[in-house]
């Protein structure tokens, strides 16, 4: 990426927010099971205790839960393409899990520069040199190395600029009166100090939200015309569902997991949740989460065979269900005894 799009802070906003925030909120919703050594006829056995159990019941010191970590990892992943998690140990055994910043992070390479060998972190005017065996490092798999991962939004071209600029645009659309630009032309020839004093006078009786619809009242011979397009002339609403739509698309995020009722109906809205968990939360979480902890478990808990597994049974979710209730009714989605047979009530017109 180029232009704006090369600061995170700037692409992190609008849609691309909605959308990262509402993965990861997803992706932090996972049940966690530990499977262990022994076996029963299915083939495995659950534990329910156990050293790494304990783990992620307390992660650290800071007082996060493990489904905090995950959001901020799903995140980082989102973003940058990679997410560092500090393994912290008491006597070699891991004790505690830290999330480290991308920004604060760098990989250490070996000479031939085939091997990640360390990590560096910086806190304040310190930096920390942290063993390679000592970080989980999450990535999401790049075609371009097998070191570092490639984030979501590499895969916008100018999409996020366009997003920026089209916000900016109508930021200071409104910050200048809300109103189209005007040219001034005046009979005679000023001097500078004269335009100077010109363009004061005009920026504080009439730039700003404050100051929209004074009339301009002009002197000495000036004339006013307007020199560029109005916000709707340049169609600015076509545009940002057009930017919207191929963001949601690169993200993968169904409209009406962000509140867009656009060509909602009931078995629509469904079937998008259903596919959003299926096609977008489990892979996801399966390849670059849930891959990882389970090196993680192999190398920390050698000869125990443990595995972990992040289950989503989002449709078991009663808030997102009755949230899902409140727009079918709000926008006429679905009637009250439709809704009622969902939760296999009798319907009203039945009673």
């Amino acid at each position: 990426m180029t232009g704006i799009s090369d600061s995170i802070g700037d692409t992190f906003k609008s849609y691309v927010y909605a959308c990262v925030s509402c993965r990861a909120e997803n992706i932090s919703k996972a049940k966690i099971y530990l499977y262990g050594n022994k076996k029963n006829s299915s083939g495995k056995t659950e534990l329910f205790s156990h050293r790494f159990i304990d783990l992620i019941n307390s992660p650290n010191r800071f007082n996060q839960s493990f489904e905090i970590l995950l959001y901020m990892i799903s995140a980082s992943l989102d973003l940058y393409g990679n997410a560092y998690l500090l393994v912290s140990r008491s006597k070699g055994v891991p004790d505690s899990f830290y999330f480290l910043p991308f920004n604060s992070t760098r990989i250490i390479l070996s000479d031939d520069n085939k091997k990640i060998t360390a990590y560096e972190y910086r806190e304040g005017n310190r930096t920390y040199k942290i063993p390679a065996k000592d970080v989980i490092h999450f990535m999401i798999p790049s075609p371009d190395s097998n070191l570092t991962g490639k984030s979501l939004v590499s895969a916008f071209n100018f999409t996020l600029d366009i997003d920026y600029y089209q916000n900016l645009f109508q930021k200071m659309f409104y910050m200048n009166n809300a109103s189209i630009g005007l040219i001034l032309e005046s009979p005679d020839n000023l001097n500078d100090e004269q335009f100077e004093r010109l363009e004061t006078k005009i920026n504080q009786k009439y730039a700003g939200v404050d100051n929209s619809g004074k009339p301009l009242i002009l002197e000495g011979g000036l004339k006013a015309s307007s020199y560029k397009a109005s916000v709707k002339d340049v169609e600015m609403l076509p545009a940002r569902k057009m930017i919207r739509d191929e963001i949601l698309a690169i993200m993968r995020v169904p409209k009406i997991i962000l509140g867009v009722l656009e060509d909602v109906n009931y078995a629509g809205s469904k079937e998008a949740i259903k596919i959003f968990n299926d096609y977008t939360i489990r892979p996801f979480a399966k390849l670059c989460i849930e891959s990882k902890f389970n090196m993680f478990l192999k190398q920390n808990y050698p000869g125990e065979n443990l595995k972990l597994v992040m289950e989503y049974e989002f449709e078991n979710d009663r808030a997102l269900q009755l949230q899902a209730y409140e727009i079918y009714r709000k926008y006429n989605i679905a009637s009250v005894d439709e809704i009622r047979e969902m939760e296999g009530l009798s319907t009203i017109s039945n009673e």
